[in-house]
Order: structure tokens, then C-alpha cells, then sequence
């Protein structure tokens, strides 16, 4: 009797699926249809659900090792035959495995890009990094240091003191902080990197002052959300950009040296040789140890498969105000109040794509925003689109997460995004 139920269920999903508008699929529902063709017999959607948990998305899950999908215990043999095929002939026949479409609104300014291409022009429009005054991008943000927060957090306390100054030169942090020339330098351009001090004048920005006052070393799930979006979303920083909105979600798991060899490629022509093999490998390092070893470990973003290939997991367990404070800022970036749900999970930068949400998975996050009255989730007239509350902006979200209670209108915006 289970057994039939399960087939009458299995059927019915394959029903809905050629009925049904398949867009509205999330990638779980996509795995678990694709399951019961290989398991008649058993509940496939706890096993969909844990594979995407695991993998971080159905390309992920596709482009899986074959002896790691073996150890799922729930995988028999036809269901991994099943899985290797259809992400073999998705590479074989349309390269990787990408049904992201380029956001018509982001395309309209002048962002339009190919589906697999690494180093595309920017999608922040407004972002300083990515304006006619600001074309270059960072190539090096770690300059051979890593990201010790701890010493970072010696920055911070310094510029914390000093709020009231305009501008801090070097020496004085050198002079405080009694680390080298070079090592501040680098930690300056982490904590900038990361939206948390001003390039040039190094102090601190509106979000930087919150996290100096309230978690100077950055431990807080929420710093680190934020720090992670500022970080992988601000197309300026060369590399940490590319691996999290094109290698991590455009590519098969890699290695860390085959992560090197790709961007390599890809940086081909635009840098010269020297630039490349002097800087690229330490980068790549850089962003590997901060999300294996360091405090971002904590999101479990990062992660390697049993024959050492890097991939990623999605994130979902948001801090609803810091993801409402992103939400606001990249729209703000954008000029813009309003946004289409399936064009902004897509969209390089922005909080669903550095954290690996796809527009199902996205969608549930907005409504539980819009439930909260922070932004309106609109449906109705074959509608999906965000609009942004005009009284907030990103300053109100941050404010009240670090400071508690609701967001208040009170507190003074920063137009042009956070980055500005």
C-alpha cells in the first residue's frame, strides 16, 4: 500500500510538472522529480532536500564526484547513474550547467553579460567601483596577508577612537596598532573590501562604526553575513567577486589549484603575466582560508568535497534584518525601489547570488520579509517583484540589528548604497 502511494505521489509530480509553469520549481522540487524516476519505493524529498543542503545547488549536485554521491547511503546505484547522466549531458550539450538568465533590468544599463563568462562588466551600476571615476578593479586585497581578524579588530578600535577625524593617515595606525607598515596597509584594504572603512581616507563607513561599537571582531552571525555580501558583491574586489558570483556558481567543483589555473585564464591579457603569477595565487588563498579557517567558517559557505574540490553551500539562515539591510543597499546601488524577484537572484552581487539562493529559494526569504512589513512582496496581476519601503534604507536594517528592536525611519540614509 506505501509503495503504491508513493508511485500514485511520484506520478502526480511528474503530472504537475508538464502542466505547470517548471519556472516555479525550486531546485529541491527539481531533484526530488528527478529522483523518482531511479527510487519508486521511498520518500525522495528528504534526500533532495539534504543533497542541496549539502551541495548548495542542483548544478552542484549534478557536477558531484561520482564517489561522493556513492556515499550517500539513500543513492543507490541507478539514482547516481541518473544524476551523473543529466549533468553530463547539460555540460556536453550547453557548457556548465546554468539556467540563470541575465536580468533584463540589470542588461538595460549596460550590464548585459554571457551566461558563462568570467570577468563580466559590472552590475552595480552605482557602485564607486564600478563608475566612469572608478573603472579599475582590485586585483589585490589580501596583498600575501590573511584575514586575522583579531589584528583587524586592532584597526578598528584605533579608527573607533579617531570617528570624529576625516581623514587617518598610516603612520598612525602603525604608530597604535604596532604592526608593520605593510601589514596595516593590508588589513585597511580587507576592512574596505569588506564595507567597513573608506578607501583613501580610512574611516570608518556608517556600517564599520556599527560593527566597531557593537562586534569588533566580527563574530556575530550578522557581521559576518554583512561582511560576506560587502565582500563577494562589490564587483571592485577582482577576485573575491569572480569566485563567488561566477567560479562557484558557473563551474564544476574545483580544486584549489584548478580554481587558480580558471581565473588565470580568464585574467589572460587583462593583467600582465607577472601581475598574475606574482598576486593571483595568494588571493585565491586568501579567500580559501577566510571561509575554511577563519571567522567566516562560521557560515559554512565554503566547503571540500572528499577528493579536495572546493564548493559551496547554501546559506540560508539570515538574519532578517542584516538580509533586508543587503536588500536595501543593492537596490540602492541600483537606483532603484523596486526589483524583480527572479532578476536580483540572479544578478552577480547581490544577496542571493553571493549566497547561493536560487529564486525559489530567495522568494521565501522576501516573503518572510514582507510578513515582517519591511518590504512589500508583490504577487497579484501575474506579478513578482520586491518593493522597497521608501522611509528605510540599509543604515535603519543595520541599526536595528546591532542596536535591537525595529527599524526607525529617524536615523539618517546614506543615498547611492552603503559603498558610497
Amino acid at each position: 500500500m506505501m509503495e503504491n502511494t508513493r508511485a500514485v505521489y511520484s506520478q502526480g509530480l511528474r503530472d504537475r510538472f508538464l502542466t505547470e509553469n517548471a519556472e516555479s520549481y525550486s531546485e529541491e522540487e527539481l531533484l526530488e522529480l528527478l529522483l523518482t524516476f531511479a527510487v519508486e519505493s521511498e520518500d525522495v524529498k528528504p534526500i533532495a532536500e539534504e543533497l542541496i543542503q549539502v551541495y548548495g545547488s542542483l548544478s552542484r549536485v549534478l557536477s558531484a564526484p561520482h564517489d561522493d554521491l556513492s556515499k550517500v547511503k539513500e543513492l543507490g546505484s541507478s539514482s547516481v547513474a541518473l544524476l551523473k547522466l543529466v549533468g553530463f549531458i547539460a555540460i556536453r550539450d550547453n557548457g556548465p550547467i546554468v539556467s540563470k538568465k541575465t536580468p533584463a533590468k540589470l542588461a538595460a544599463k549596460g550590464a548585459r553579460e554571457k551566461p558563462h563568462q568570467l570577468f563580466p562588466p559590472s552590475t552595480r551600476s552605482k557602485n564607486k567601483a564600478t563608475s566612469p571615476k572608478s573603472p579599475r578593479r582590485k586585483f589585490q586585497v589580501s596583498n600575501g596577508y590573511l584575514l586575522a581578524f583579531d589584528q583587524l579588530a586592532r584597526i578598528l578600535h584605533f579608527l573607533l577612537k579617531n570617528r570624529e577625524m576625516k581623514r587617518i593617515n598610516r603612520k598612525a595606525l602603525q604608530e597604535d596598532t604596532g604592526l608593520a607598515d605593510r601589514q596595516v596597509e593590508s588589513l585597511v584594504s580587507m576592512g574596505s573590501a569588506m564595507g567597513l572603512i573608506k578607501p583613501v581616507t580610512q574611516v570608518l563607513t556608517p556600517a564599520g562604526l556599527l560593527v566597531a561599537e557593537h562586534d569588533m571582531f566580527i563574530e556575530k552571525t550578522g557581521s559576518l553575513e554583512w561582511c560576506h555580501y560587502a565582500g563577494a558583491g562589490s564587483f571592485r574586489n577582482l577576485v573575491w567577486f569572480e569566485v563567488f558570483n561566477h567560479l562557484l556558481t558557473q563551474t564544476p567543483p574545483m580544486t584549489q589549484k584548478q580554481w587558480g589555473e580558471k581565473l588565470r585564464s580568464g585574467l589572460a591579457g587583462k593583467y600582465s603575466k607577472g601581475t598574475i603569477t606574482k598576486n593571483l595565487s595568494g588571493e585565491v588563498y586568501f579567500i580559501i582560508d577566510a571561509y575554511t579557517q577563519r571567522n567566516f567558517n562560521k557560515l559554512e559557505l565554503l566547503q571540500r568535497s572528499s577528493d579536495d574540490c572546493l564548493y559551496r553551500r547554501r546559506y540560508t539562515r539570515f538574519s532578517p534584518l542584516v538580509l533586508s539591510a543587503m536588500i536595501y543597499d543593492f537596490c540602492a546601488a541600483a537606483d532603484t525601489h523596486l526589483f524583480q524577484v527572479e532578476e536580483m537572484a540572479v544578478a552577480p552581487g547581490s544577496p542571493a547570488a553571493v549566497f547561493g539562493l536560487d529564486a525559489a529559494s530567495f522568494r521565501q526569504q522576501i516573503e518572510g520579509l514582507h510578513d515582517r512589513g519591511w518590504l512589500r512582496y508583490e504577487t497579484t496581476h501575474n506579478l513578482d517583484q520586491i518593493r522597497l519601503k521608501t522611509e528605510f534604507s540599509a543604515i535603519h536594517f543595520l541599526t536595528a540589528y546591532y542596536k535591537g528592536g525595529e527599524p526607525r525611519d529617524s536615523i539618517k540614509s546614506s543615498p547611492g548604497g552603503m559603498f558610497q
